[in-house]
């Protein structure tokens, strides 16, 4: 059965409540901050293709001088923070929220999240290579999935960076051991066949956004294998035993069929 970094990361915090996600499948609603982190990343989707597009007009347009042809028209191409307040109302999705009010401050929310994408995305030329891209890699004998928010063409190599929308735990996160990115940088690196150069959590907040960027040595490669495959022989020896802490279960959807639980409703 193929694994996702998102699988690994559940196991790690409780093998318990992974067992009840992805072996037995319990149902369990969206939350609110699900929809939302939704919502964001099919607008940044929606705004990275644009990208895309303007930059095979431009290409076009510039071999249509070249070879004295007519040059094609990208103003319909723009890329203003309009367009992309745009796509966030076309994209927001307000079911999962309890109220109307809680519905309309997410959405406020949201606006101002754009907001702070576009900043970050006008500070520097950019050339976007894919969004909301799939991967597979095929490691030692399992197969692991995945999906990059965005990734940009540097000039040595590409650079991975994914969409956070929360606040960046304090203290900071320890990127340069964080397995998420290093799953980026071996996945880059096959899908592309060019270097991984950068990789970079995006925090975007209320209040402005958060950068934190890193690159991945082959020792820290290397550790990053070996810890996929002590969590895939862990799973497949179905080591479920459940490690229960009161803020830990709290946040579980489970909490209330779990005999573990340290928190309950």
């Amino acid at each position: 059965m193929p694994l996702s970094y998102s699988q690994l990361r559940l196991y790690r915090t409780c093998p318990r409540q992974y067992e009840y996600a992805v072996i037995k499948k319990l149902p369990r609603p969206i939350t609110p901050a699900e929809s939302f982190g939704s919502s964001v990343h099919n607008a940044l989707k929606k705004w990275g293709e644009l990208e895309g597009k303007r930059q095979k007009a431009e290409m076009r347009s510039e071999q249509a001088t070249l070879f004295g042809d007519h040059e094609e028209d990208t103003s319909h191409f723009s890329l203003l923070i309009s367009t992309l307040l745009d796509f966030w109302h076309q994209t927001f999705s307000p079911e999962a929220f309890a109220t109307r009010m809680e519905a309309d401050l997410a959405r406020q929310r949201g606006e101002r999240l754009m907001e702070h994408f576009y900043q970050w995305w006008n500070k520097q030329s950019r050339t976007v290579l894919a969004v909301e891209k799939g991967f597979s890699l095929a490691m030692d004998g399992l197969t692991l999935t995945g999906r990059f928010d965005r990734v940009e063409n540097t000039d040595d190599g590409v650079h991975v960076i994914d969409f956070k929308t929360f606040r960046p735990p304090t203290p900071a996160p320890n990127i340069d051991a964080d397995l998420q990115l290093s799953i980026y940088a071996i996945a880059a690196e096959q899908e592309f066949d060019k270097p991984c150069t950068a990789l970079t959590f995006l925090f975007l907040e209320e209040e402005k956004y958060t950068e934190h960027t890193t690159q991945r040595t082959p020792g820290q490669l290397a550790d990053a294998h070996k810890q996929i495959l002590s969590l895939h022989n862990m799973i497949g020896e179905r080591d479920f035993h459940p490690t229960p802490a009161a803020e830990k279960c709290k946040r579980c959807p489970y909490r209330n069929v779990c005999e573990a639980s340290a928190y309950r409703d």
